[in-house]
C-alpha cells in the first residue's frame, strides 16, 4: 500500500499541482489509515463502507475534530478515486460514504478602525522593520492575500505601474489581485529603507524578509500580526494573519461587492467556500439591528 501511496502523491504533485504543506497532509492522513488497515490485519483491498466506519470511529476515539476527521476522509477518498482510475481496483468501494455534517464557523474578523491602529502601532515604534511589518498588515487587509502566498510573493509579481499584485495560490493558480495607495506606501518604505538593510549585500527575489535576511516564514508572519494586536490593545484571541483575510471579504461584501469577484479574488477554487461570509454578514445586520433599533 505505501507503493499506492507514493503514486498518488506522485500524482496530487504532478498533475494536481498541490503545494508541499499539502502533500505532507495527504500522506500524514494517509500513512495513518495505512496503519489502522495493518493493525487490524486488513489491506486496501479488503476496505468498504463498514472498514471505514471503523476507522472513523477510531479516529472519534483518539478525539480527532470532526474536521480534522473530514480531512481525513477526503485524502481516503481521493486516493481509492485514484485506484479505481488507475485499474487498480474494480470499483471504489467508498464512493458514497458520506462525510460528518459540521457546524458552520464563522471567521474571526476586525474592522478597518483596528487595522488603522496595528499599521499605527508598527509604524510609531522603534523596530528596525517597522514599515516591513506595517506593509504586510497593509497587504493582507487590503489585498486578502494567505500567509503563504504574502510570504512567497516576489519582487517581479508586484507592479507598482498599475497597482496590482500576480499571486501563485492553491494548486498552483495564478491570480490577479489589485492593492491600494496606503499599501503602495507603506510597501515602498519598507523596499527602500529597511529590504537593503536586511539584505546585507545578499541577493534575494522575495519581497519580505526575516531579520536575517531570509524569506519570512508564515510563523513569523503569525508573530508580526499577534505583536500588532497586542500593541493597539486588540484581543487577539483566535485572530492571526487569517483573520485580516477574513476582514478583507467581508468589507467587500458590506460593500455591495458581487460573491463571484471577491471568490476570484480570494482565490477560492469554489464558490461555496466564499459563501461563508454570506453567513458572517447576517450575523452583523442582526447585531445591528439588535443595536440600534428601538424595537429590538
Amino acid at each position: 500500500m505505501r507503493d499506492l501511496i507514493d503514486a498518488f502523491l506522485d500524482y496530487l504533485s504532478v498533475e494536481r499541482g498541490l503545494s508541499v504543506n499539502s502533500l505532507i497532509a495527504y500522506q500524514r492522513d494517509l500513512q495513518l489509515f495505512a496503519d489502522f488497515l495493518q493493525s487490524t490485519r486488513r489491506d486496501y483491498t479488503d476496505v468498504d463502507g463498514d472498514v471505514l466506519g471503523e476507522f472513523l470511529e477510531y479516529l472519534r476515539r483518539v478525539r480527532r475534530s470532526p474536521r480534522s476527521v473530514n480531512r481525513c476522509l477526503s485524502a481516503i477518498r481521493g486516493f481509492f478515486r485514484f485506484l479505481y482510475r488507475e485499474g487498480v481496483l474494480k470499483r471504489n468501494p467508498i464512493s458514497s460514504f458520506p462525510g460528518l455534517k459540521l457546524p458552520v464557523d464563522l471567521p474571526s474578523t476586525l474592522s478597518a478602525e483596528d487595522v488603522d491602529r496595528m499599521i499605527g502601532a508598527c509604524v510609531d515604534g522603534k523596530s528596525p522593520v517597522r514599515w516591513r511589518d506595517a506593509s504586510c498588515i497593509e497587504l493582507l487587509f487590503s489585498t486578502g492575500l494567505r500567509a503563504s502566498e504574502l510570504c512567497s510573493l516576489t519582487l517581479p509579481e508586484v507592479n507598482f505601474y498599475s497597482r496590482f499584485l500576480r499571486v501563485v495560490g492553491k494548486g498552483g493558480k495564478e491570480r490577479v489581485v489589485p492593492f491600494g495607495r496606503r499599501a503602495e506606501r507603506l510597501l515602498r518604505a519598507y523596499l527602500e529603507q529597511e529590504r537593503p538593510a536586511l539584505l546585507k549585500g545578499r541577493e534575494s527575489g522575495v519581497v519580505f524578509l526575516s531579520l536575517r535576511g531570509k524569506r519570512l516564514c508564515r510563523q513569523s508572519l503569525w508573530g508580526i500580526v499577534k505583536k500588532a494586536m497586542a500593541k493597539a490593545g486588540i484581543r487577539s484571541e483566535g485572530k492571526g494573519p487569517h483573520a485580516l483575510r477574513h476582514t478583507f471579504a467581508t468589507e467587500l461584501l458590506s460593500g455591495g461587492a458581487d460573491l463571484r469577484v471577491v471568490q476570484e479574488l480570494l482565490g477560492h477554487s469554489s464558490i461555496a467556500t466564499t459563501q461563508i461570509y454570506t453567513h458572517l454578514q447576517e450575523r452583523r445586520i442582526v447585531e445591528t439591528y439588535k443595536r440600534f433599533h428601538p424595537r429590538a
